[in-house]
This record gives C-alpha cells, sequence and structure tokens, in this order.
C-alpha cells in the first residue's frame, strides 16, 4: 500500500527538524480511496471519551441504541470536565483490538493495520524518524464529528506502552481548516501554536514523541467528520521480548 515514489531521503531530512512531518500521498491512491470508502458507508463506529484517567468506549451497537438525550448529556459532561483537564471525545473503531479478537476481517480496515506492520512501512518509519528500534504499530480509526475535540496532551505513557512515534493517516476530502479538527502543536512555556496540520486525504501526519499538541474542536457547521487513522509506532515491549525466545 505504501506508495513507491516517495522521496525518502528528502522527507527524512524535513522530518529532522522538528521531528514532525505531514507526508503527501502516503499511500497508492486506490488504498487510500478503499479505506475512505469504508470509513465512510461501513465502518461501525462507536463512541469514546474519557473520564478523567478512565477511558469510556461505546460500541456501535449500544451507541446505536442510546436515545439522543443521553448522547448529549454525555457530550455535555466531557465538555464540562475539559475546562479544567485532559479530555477527549470523538467517534472510534478499535481497529487492531478488532484485528486481534477477529472481528469483521471483511473491512478494509483489517488490511490496514496489516499493512502499517509490514516490513516495507515499518521500515519506512524506521528510515524517516531516525529510529531504528521500531518494531510495531497499533491503530485506531477515528471520525471526528461536530463537537469532537482532544485538549492538549503530550503522549507521554507508562514506559510498557514503549511509544516512540505518533501517526495520523488522514483521509478527509477537501477538508477547511475553518471546521477546526486541526492537530496544533504548542511550545512548552506559553502554550503559543508553533505549528498546525490541517486534515487532508491520502497524507500521513507523524511526530516524535513527546510533544504537546492537541486535536481543535470540529465547528458545529462541518459537514460529515475528519476522518483517520491513528496510533504510535512502538519499540519491542516486554512480552514482545518473551514471545521472541
Amino acid at each position: 500500500m505504501l506508495n513507491p515514489k516517495l522521496d525518502l531521503p528528502a522527507l527524512k531530512a524535513a522530518y529532522a527538524k522538528n521531528k514532525r512531518l505531514v507526508v503527501n500521498d502516503i499511500l497508492v491512491p486506490e488504498a487510500a480511496e478503499r479505506m475512505w470508502e469504508c470509513m465512510m458507508r461501513e465502518t461501525p463506529w462507536g463512541l469514546v471519551y474519557n473520564e478523567g484517567d478512565r477511558v469510556v468506549k461505546v460500541p456501535a451497537a449500544e451507541l446505536r441504541a442510546m436515545p439522543p438525550q443521553e448522547r448529549m448529556r454525555r457530550a455535555a459532561l466531557a465538555e464540562e470536565r475539559a475546562r479544567n483537564g485532559f479530555q477527549f471525545l470523538y467517534f472510534a473503531y478499535l481497529t487492531l483490538d478488532e484485528y486481534l479478537a477477529g472481528a469483521n476481517k471483511h473491512l478494509f480496515h483489517a488490511q490496514m493495520i496489516e499493512a502499517i506492520n509490514a516490513p516495507e512501512f515499518l521500515g519506512f518509519i524506521r528510515e524517516l524518524t531516525g529510529i531504528p528500534s521500531i518494531i510495531k504499530a497499533d491503530g485506531q480509526a477515528t471520525l471526528y464529528g461536530p463537537r469532537n475535540f482532544l485538549t492538549m496532551h503530550n503522549d507521554a505513557a507508562d514506559a510498557k506502552l514503549a511509544r516512540r512515534v505518533a501517526y495520523v493517516l488522514n483521509f478527509s476530502k477537501s477538508w477547511n481548516p475553518d471546521w477546526g479538527g486541526l492537530l496544533q502543536f504548542y511550545d512548552e512555556q506559553s502554550w503559543n501554536v508553533t505549528e498546525t496540520f490541517k486534515p487532508g486525504f491520502n497524507t500521513l501526519s507523524v511526530f516524535t514523541v513527546p510533544q504537546l499538541h492537541a486535536v481543535s474542536m470540529v465547528v458545529p457547521y462541518a459537514p460529515i467528520g475528519r476522518f483517520g487513522m491513528t496510533g504510535w509506532f512502538q519499540d519491542p515491549t516486554p512480552s514482545d521480548i518473551v514471545q521472541s525466545r
């Protein structure tokens, strides 16, 4: 699926400046179109948000059965919590979890998570970032609809997760920056925005962690949503080392 025409030496030099980059035309066109089609028409979207340190995952079937008033109540509470702490609220399909469970193998998500973890793609990421220890990637499909958001954080996590590089494979066609959903980076001292990546189509937003960043709220009048596949490229974890013996 990786576009064979990418200029890796030039991309590597650009990435080295700030340890982040947008790579255009990352996939071959037919793969990008198929992923967009799957996200638009086939994906069983659930809802994810956090209550403090607890991540709440509402499966698609439960979300479909949920009364509109309850959806609105949960969204309002998430917005209230966002005033004073880290908060996220968006629709998701837990790609890697579903893949490992053997579910929905007919969806193109399964082929995408396999492609991201294939030697060709992992080798590209190792060379691009200069991190040779990366061996795998996780991933989830995301849909940011109106009033969805992800507040400022730096992706620092428990060391056992071994996160090295965050990524977003973007599948948003003709996205207007006025609609929000912008991946914004901040300086550590004054929280000024230092760089912004606009959602695009068939692009890869990638950056070494930790870096302070957020996804701005999608405005109520935005159409459809901001589609992406997100996750982290990772070093070996203790479980990987045990399994390899």
